[in-house]
């Protein structure tokens, strides 16, 4: 893979990538003395293997992709720049708060059953400043989906008469609508809106 795709790329997307497409920086890319910077894991954690050569010899370092510094009770996150070896603030916009813009049930069930299933991947799209977008995306699109249902159960099913006939319909309908929802949208491990 070209260095210039692989900077286009999220973080996670970044995370798929298979070790033999890792790529390289240009060399007429590098700077502060770097001779060579290639992306590689080492145990496991995708960063990039710099190698500056200098007056004082030759230092080989390897820099995770991305790094945390706890500072006044806040988390400020890092990214590596593989062109002159230095990191740098990320200065991603925030999303908007859950008070600024509410989620719904369905996107509030995603985030839990994320949180409960994949925490790292909550964990990427909280550095991104996503995931409540990602919740949002997904409250809408459930809702979408459980209208849909809503509409071919009715026309499949039409409505009895008599209370109890309701009553049971109702609750099937609902039953219905609502479990394959959850299956079909809410349980679904996306990252993206």
């Amino acid at each position: 893979m070209k260095y210039e795709e692989f900077q286009k790329l999220a973080a996670e997307e970044m995370q798929q990538i298979p070790d033999a497409e890792l790529p390289e920086v240009p060399k007429e890319m590098l700077h502060n003395f770097l001779t060579q910077s290639r992306a590689m894991r080492k145990d496991g954690v995708l960063g990039w293997e710099v190698v500056q050569e200098t007056e004082n010899g030759i230092k080989t370092l390897f820099l995770p992709l991305m790094k945390a510094e706890q500072r006044y009770g806040v988390t400020f996150w890092y990214q590596v720049n593989p062109e002159n070896g230095t990191y740098e603030m990320r200065t991603e916009q925030e999303e908007p708060t859950m008070q600024q813009e509410p989620i719904g049930t369905y996107g509030m069930m995603w985030m839990q059953w994320m949180e409960d299933n994949h925490p790292e991947k909550v964990e990427v799209m909280k550095f991104h400043h996503r995931y409540l977008t990602v919740a949002r995306s997904v409250d809408k699109r459930a809702w979408e989906y459980r209208n849909r249902l809503d509409e071919q159960y009715m026309e499949a099913n039409p409505r009895p008469h008599g209370f109890e006939k309701i009553l049971e319909w109702e609750q099937t309908r609902t039953h219905y609508t609502d479990s394959a929802t959850i299956r079909d949208i809410v349980h679904l491990a996306v990252t993206t809106p």
